[in-house]
């Protein structure tokens, strides 16, 4: 074999490795999976998306006064309904004995300018939780706060050297009395795994899973707790996470299902 074909041979099998590894990196950048939506039923849209532009630089896209407002960060989208009658968890009367409510109990989002949101939240007397913490688990710092409707939202450190504000939705978390079959359902229909505790301070009462770049927590409650739907009065409507959107690269929408907490999730495949 000639010294020009052994070159052919070579910069024939570049090309072929070159376009093995494009495509393979298209597979999986089509494969990427995300939180893309979440909505949220408020008592005051405006009070609220007010509060998600102030503090975590969510773009309002579009506002109807007394019915909703779309909100945008990223590929992120925050859909805030106006809630009829509405009910804040605070005002649940529970029945002697109880005291938990199941289901999407937070939302979180990662920044580049955490310490600058924390310092704005407090300078505006909003109340935090739980101030910084370190997740060992995780491996990143976080604070709890809340939304003008009490509902939990938590804000992580995401260095990033550009001077523009990120703000990324990559956290959710869901409150269960059957934690161990919630986290079953999230690894059989959505392919969660679980990620591997090296902090077990938590570990009595928290599972902690991941899909990609989001994390999924798991708060774990008392069998006895009560379902939301089994004490709300008719004709209201509490002031909460409503439901929460994925989406994995291209393809068809699926119909909204329920988890085993009734919570509902769509995957946009």
């Amino acid at each position: 074999m000639t010294l020009d074909s052994r070159k052919n041979i070579f910069l024939l099998l570049t090309f072929i490795l070159s376009t093995f590894i494009n495509q393979l990196a298209a597979q999986e950048k089509s494969t990427d999976f995300q939180l893309s939506g979440a909505t949220i039923i408020a008592r005051d849209v405006k009070l609220s998306a007010t509060w998600y532009r102030k503090y975590l630089d969510i773009a309002i896209k579009e506002y109807k006064p007394q019915q909703h407002v779309k909100m945008q960060t990223g590929d992120f989208n925050l859909l805030i309904k106006q809630g009829k009658n509405i009910m804040l968890k605070s005002q649940i009367k529970f029945p002697k004995g109880k005291k938990y409510v199941n289901g999407i109990t937070k939302i979180g989002f990662s920044t580049n300018k955490f310490e600058e949101v924390r310092e704005k939240l407090q300078a505006s007397n909003q109340k935090l939780i739980e101030d910084v913490t370190e997740d060992k688990n995780l491996d990143m710092s976080f604070f709890l706060t809340v939304d003008p409707d009490g509902n939990q939202v938590q804000i992580f450190d995401e260095p990033n050297p550009i001077d523009s504000v990120i703000t990324k939705a990559m956290f959710f978390s869901i409150t269960s009395s059957d934690y161990i079959n919630t986290m079953k359902w999230y690894e059989e229909n959505i392919d969660f795994t679980e990620i591997k505790t090296v902090d077990e301070s938590k570990i009595h009462y928290q599972n902690l899973l991941h899909k990609g770049d989001v994390i999924f927590e798991i708060i774990h409650l008392p069998y006895e707790s009560l379902e939301t739907t089994e004490f709300m009065p008719l004709g209201r409507e509490l002031a909460s996470f409503d439901e929460l959107k994925f989406k994995s690269g291209a393809g068809k929408s699926s119909t909204f299902e329920m988890d085993n907490n009734a919570n509902k999730v769509r995957w946009k495949r």
